[in-house]
């Protein structure tokens, strides 16, 4: 089978008949084969978000009509969400069970909130801060924007990327992860169901270092939201400043999982286990590094142990699956040199690390969760995000040294504290330096509220009512009310009279 890309709302393929194949990660199996973009293609789709937007087939009309419209299409993907669930189970690999349970209902009231929340901007109050005259504040499109979207989370991302960016009343382009543009392409179907005017979404597929870098660059692109990884976005953002357009990004991640003395450490555990192999440990969110007070260390590993043990390790497709496969044979590779890395510079592992035989799977590129202890608190496993189903466990004793080695990072996204304490909790919230903080869970974040990044984990946001402004120009409109030919200010050029000659 193939699919085509989706410009100027028709299908089309490679301009130069190149294709890519798109594999199940369960099995290692060919699934798809999509077209691999040309710089021709790259800028057939910029033109054709362009002239839309020039038009203002869609950033000119009323926020409501354009609210309606994304709705439409919220509810077009919750009357085939459990069709998406299976496409977007098969393309990357995680259970049918998150897919359908969590990824399509969460990402449905996403796009959900993003419609409403277009239709409520808020701003500083109209007023005469100078007598002569009234300001008032606009926010208004920024034009075409890029997005590129990462393949952990490949639906979910368009809606926290585009849906914003279009119910500002900008046009986008969206290259998908190489390794995950189905429900991308079968969104774009949505959006052609829903009216969405020819131009407004479009989505090419292809490389990254070749396709997502020609539409980072492009001179007509004004703007790229890409959610990936912290070197992407480097990379992203040295392209982007050759025209000085405004880029967003939403990064890595090395959250901190602290368990204080007083935690219910069953609850701890079984948080840490949810939040370390949701996505089969694939999400910048992910718990990554456990500070365990050393007074409960014992008794926190073997609930931890516990939990683990129930883990059932199979075919996403089964609804009885916890964790699938990585994405790629390549990534399980980098998941297993950080775990050797860590064994290297000092680390004792636990459990896991080995290659569980599936029944039915055995090509599929699947890794048991590792748990690994180290005392090295500057070793590689530490330090780096891994993206995988490991756990690195290490020790602390008091409240000032564990603030300070979770914040000696260089990421800054998600943390969570464990504590019975209000304090300590409020405390920690105040002093980790990271975008969000969790108090006894880790994960969870509401359409309203955002999803930012501190430091080398990105800038600007994601969801909450900030993703809008993220996706728009400010601007500062000022209007004379006083009637008057000579104004009190114009003394500073035509002289201290302030008068103009008849």
């Amino acid at each position: 089978m193939s699919k085509f890309m989706f410009i100027e709302n028709e299908w089309t393929d490679s301009s130069v008949g190149r294709s890519i194949e798109v594999y199940d990660p369960s099995t290692g199996n060919a699934i798809e084969r999509v077209p691999y973009a040309s710089r021709e293609d790259v800028k057939r789709a910029v033109d054709a978000a362009q002239i839309a937007f020039k038009k203002g087939v869609w950033s000119k009309i009323p926020p409501a009509d354009r609210a309606n419209t994304i709705l439409k299409v919220a509810q077009l993907l919750e009357e085939r969400s459990e069709e998406f669930a299976q496409l977007e189970s098969l393309n990357t690999g995680k259970s049918i069970r998150q897919c359908i349970n969590y990824d399509i209902p969460y990402t449905i009231d996403n796009i959900r909130f993003i419609a409403g929340a277009c239709r409520v901007l808020e701003g500083k109050a109209m007023q005469e801060y100078v007598s002569e005259g009234t300001s008032m504040v606009r926010r208004e499109p920024i034009g075409v924007v890029g997005v590129i979207t990462p393949w952990n989370y490949p639906l979910m991302m368009v809606a926290w990327r585009a849906f914003p960016a279009l119910a500002m009343g900008n046009t986008v382009v969206v290259k998908p992860a190489t390794y995950t543009p189905l429900t991308t392409l079968e969104l774009a179907r949505l959006m052609l169901a829903a009216n969405v005017p020819k131009g407004v979404f479009n989505v090419i597929t292809g490389p990254g270092p070749e396709v997502g870098e020609e539409l980072a660059k492009h001179p007509n692109v004004d703007m790229i939201a890409f959610t990936g990884s912290t070197e992407v976005g480097r990379r992203l953002s040295e392209l982007g400043s050759s025209t000085v357009k405004k880029v967003s990004l939403e990064l890595g991640g090395k959250a901190p999982f602290i368990v204080f003395s007083d935690a219910d450490i069953h609850a701890a555990a079984k948080g840490a286990v949810v939040a370390g192999l949701i996505n089969n440990g694939q999400d910048c969110a992910n718990s990554t590094r456990y500070y365990i007070h050393e007074s409960i260390k014992e008794k926190y590993l073997h609930a931890l142990n516990q939990e683990l043990n129930r883990i059932i390790i199979g075919n996403p497709a089964d609804f009885a699956t916890d964790l699938g496969p990585l994405i790629s044979e390549t990534h399980r590779r980098r998941v297993e040199s950080y775990i050797r890395k860590g064994i290297e510079e000092g680390g004792n592992v636990l459990r896991g690390g080995d290659r569980p035989s599936i029944s039915g799977n055995e090509g599929g590129y699947f890794l048991s969760p590792t748990v690994i202890q180290t005392e090295n608190h500057n070793s590689t496993i530490v330090k780096e995000e891994i993206f995988g189903p490991v756990f690195t466990i290490l020790n602390f004793s008091e409240y000032d040294e564990v603030i300070e080695k979770s914040n000696s990072v260089i990421y800054g996204l998600g943390a969570s504290v464990w504590t019975k304490d209000v304090t300590v909790a409020m405390r920690a919230i105040r002093d980790l330096r990271f975008g969000t903080v969790w108090v006894n869970d880790h994960i969870p974040v509401p359409s309203e509220m955002p999803w930012a990044g501190y430091k080398q984990s990105g800038h600007g946001s994601s969801l909450s009512q900030y993703s809008l402004e993220e996706f728009s120009y400010i601007k500062h409109a000022y209007i004379d009310i006083s009637g008057e030919t000579t104004k009190k200010w114009h003394s500073q050029v035509h002289g201290s009279s302030g008068k103009l000659s008849e």
